[in-house]
């Protein structure tokens, strides 16, 4: 049961009104919605950020965060990279752009995981420039992550954790949908100690499962939900047996799923043990392009002045926004990777040259510094995966639901993509 009565809120709603009618066409966060009381909002940062020095860094990171994006200044450094550890997934959610076939021609190519050698020294940079936050998920599922080190010896998601924690990195996170967890992996990720991981939970029970439930799964009696909220629960337990304070637990679902009785969702969550429970507005992801009077035009990015993304294919992006690599926003490709291939529309593959460059060069690129002026001079709409990106069109807020989402199988109607 809720100790007080959640609400859905702005995420970081003291920054935000801090940084209220100043550049207002750079919204920061705006699809990210926090569905919790504040004193559970800030049990949950207090607890990844054990000593005074941990959480004056943090606090410095968020402040900056919106800093930058206001004033339009990227600093000398990323504030937050993520890297992407596997490219593809076993699920196949109704409302997710993977599922399409332009993603997977385009975007996934011929590498699905980014080989150990590569995050290893993504690591090592981000350590050595100081950037305060790594994201290890993108698109992808990364507890499927398999690597290999030079001598041969397997390299699983938890180690990547713990890699990153040994390095100094402050903040280090992932996403999941958590169905993949088990006795072994779960005590490696509390070892590790990463400051959250983010389990993606959209509504309870069969809500959930007409969502989640992996496609080698669907019309067989796999429980989805029981297995995913077994997973937390164990996570749970076994870093308080440890003794930890890490990695606190998040779950973020779409509204849709939980729109039936949102207090249930919630008192569902914090009975598991989860810290922080988060909603995410719902992006329409079925057309390529989109109408112009959904478009907003007075209205530039934050992420050109925050972070870097790394693909699984080793290709270095401004943003998460830019789901299928469009290459006007390829700023190089990670040093060490191999080049990208990408499927055509006559089924071949073919070969994409980009730059091999670190993510220092990449930061302070002419390319990426064209990409920021462009933003800068409201021109977004210039660059091909900036026109019609989901952040830079009109919002609804978290509690939307479109006329066309069917609530009774919690997809699209009809599941149309792309016609």
């Amino acid at each position: 049961m809720t100790s007080t009565k959640a609400s859905i809120r702005p995420r970081e709603e003291q920054l935000k009104k801090e940084w209220q009618g100043r550049k207002d066409q750079v919204p920061v966060n705006a699809s990210q919605f926090s569905f919790d009381t504040m004193s559970r909002e800030e049990a949950f940062l207090a607890a990844q950020f054990p000593t005074a020095e941990e959480r004056q860094r943090y606090d410095h990171y968020r402040s900056e965060w919106y800093r930058r994006a206001k004033e339009f200044d990227p600093g000398p450094q990323p504030l937050a990279v993520t890297v992407e550890l596997v490219s593809t997934c076993n699920l196949g959610c109704s409302m997710c752009y993977t599922i399409t076939d332009e993603f997977q021609d385009a975007a996934v190519g011929a590498q699905r995981m980014l080989p150990w050698p590569v995050v290893k020294a993504t690591i090592d940079e981000c350590a050595e420039l100081g950037v305060p936050s790594m994201l290890f998920s993108w698109r992808g599922e990364s507890t499927m992550y398999r690597g290999r080190d030079e001598d041969g010896n397997e390299i699983r998601f938890p180690d990547v954790l713990k890699y990153a924690r040994e390095q100094g990195i402050l903040e280090i996170t992932s996403l999941t949908h958590g169905q993949l967890l088990d006795d072994a992996m779960v005590a490696a990720i509390v070892d590790a100690e990463p400051s959250w991981i983010s389990f993606s939970i959209d509504g309870v029970g069969d809500v959930y499962n007409k969502i989640r439930t992996p496609k080698n799964k669907k019309g067989s009696d796999y429980d989805a939900f029981s297995v995913v909220t077994k997973n937390i629960k164990r996570l749970v337990a076994a870093r308080d047996a440890a003794g930890k304070s890490r990695p606190q637990i998040r779950t973020n679902t779409i509204f849709p799923a939980i729109a039936g009785d949102p207090s249930e969702y919630h008192e569902f969550m914090e009975g598991a043990g989860v810290g922080w429970i988060t909603v995410n507005e719902l992006l329409d992801f079925r057309e390529d392009e989109l109408p112009d009077d959904v478009v907003l035009k007075d209205w530039a990015c934050q992420y050109p002045f925050q972070r870097l993304t790394l693909s699984a294919n080793g290709v270095l992006l401004p943003c998460t926004g830019a789901h299928n690599e469009e290459q006007g926003l390829v700023v190089g490709r990670y040093v060490g990777t191999a080049e990208k291939k990408v499927r055509g529309e006559d089924g071949q593959w073919r070969v994409v040259k980009n730059k091999e460059v670190t993510i220092a060069e990449a930061w302070s690129s002419n390319k990426l510094n064209q990409i920021r002026k462009i933003h800068r001079d409201n021109r977004r709409c210039e660059l091909r995966g900036c026109d019609y990106c989901r952040h830079g069109v009109e919002k609804h807020g978290a509690e939307w639901i479109p006329d066309d989402w069917d609530m009774e199988n919690m997809e699209w109607q009809g599941g149309v993509w792309r016609e």
